[in-house]
């Protein structure tokens, strides 16, 4: 009993030896996770500086410090490297963990680093403590946009679509050439479109030109057979009770895209475009990376041409 233990003199308490604490970010894909994952690791290979050390941590490096204060990317030979970040003798890391888990993790065998007692009375401090510096660790990183990482969109159409009436119709290939003329032909023919619709006819010559062909051996069967793909996708809408058929603001940029921009660009712009994620727009342009911000540029730019010639928002 505690009486029979005090006249004994024998007594114990439980103190730390080494703990840590874990926040998990969970997704429905993998592939979602692995691209976020990659994105986070080059975005913010500088992490390991004293002064943002010092923030993550929220103590202060002087000269006099002793311990490891560096941050190193550790298995390489995973397919999820771990990225971590050393502070005396403790450390923050982020790794995928099974599958579809983001997990960033504080952990040291030394609570005091933090100035933190060892004894267990101190728990719940030191757990406000730990999730203070993971807090501050997801602050310092740079913010990766969720609309541009890919997401799948461009697999998707890549991939045939099957209508309400069971037709199967062939997805849209990234170098398919009779594909990327008709592209061609609709983003050209947008810029002088006064009723902002056109013909098979209409466009025809355009297409055929752009594959070095002429209309006789390029057909007007072929160029409805290529458009239905984009109208599978919903790219382009056949106007109500008429043979005229108009380009839709999403499928204007897509074209662009196709057309235009380099296939490491491809994934995430189809992702933006497609599938945003309005919260971005509320995150200011200083915390995202350099490269998020040139995506939101063309975004923005496609937007602006969109309005310039006159296609109407889907």
């Amino acid at each position: 009993t505690p009486r029979e233990r005090q006249q004994a003199g024998v007594n114990h308490r439980l103190f730390f030896s080494q703990v840590a604490l874990c926040d998990n970010l969970i997704f429905s894909r993998r592939a979602a996770v692995d691209r976020l994952s990659q994105r986070l690791m080059d975005a913010n290979r500088t992490i390991g500086q004293p002064n943002k050390l010092t923030v993550i941590f929220g103590r202060k490096v002087s000269r006099y410090h002793a311990g490891k204060l560096q941050t190193v990317i550790e298995d390489l030979d995973l397919p999820n490297p771990v990225i971590r970040s050393h502070y005396k003798n403790g450390f923050i890391k982020q790794y995928v963990r099974d599958q579809a888990n983001l997990r960033t993790e504080p952990a040291t065998n030394n609570v005091t680093d933090y100035g933190v007692g060892k004894a267990v009375e101190n728990l719940p401090e030191l757990r406000d403590k730990l999730s203070a510096i993971i807090d501050r660790y997801h602050d310092v990183q740079q913010d990766i946009l969720e609309s541009f990482v890919d997401r799948g969109q461009l697999l998707k159409l890549t991939q045939p679509t099957i209508l309400s009436n069971g037709k199967r119709v062939p997805g849209l290939k990234l170098d398919h050439p009779r594909q990327l003329a008709l592209m061609q032909a609709l983003v050209r023919f947008s810029h002088i479109s006064a009723q902002d619709s056109f013909s098979t006819a209409e466009v025809h010559a355009d297409t055929a030109d752009a594959l070095g062909r002429t209309t006789a051996n390029y057909t007007l069967a072929s160029l409805r057979y290529d458009l239905s793909k984009l109208r599978a996708k919903g790219f382009v809408e056949r106007l109500d009770k008429s043979r005229r058929y108009r380009l839709t603001s999403e499928g204007y940029r897509i074209c662009v895209v196709y057309l235009k921009l380099f296939q490491k660009i491809y994934a995430p712009l189809a992702s933006a475009i497609l599938k945003p994620f309005n919260a971005d727009s509320q995150l200011q342009s200083f915390t995202t990376s350099l490269l998020d911000r040139l995506y939101r540029t063309v975004v923005q730019a496609l937007d602006l041409l969109v309005d310039a010639v006159g296609i109407k928002v889907a």
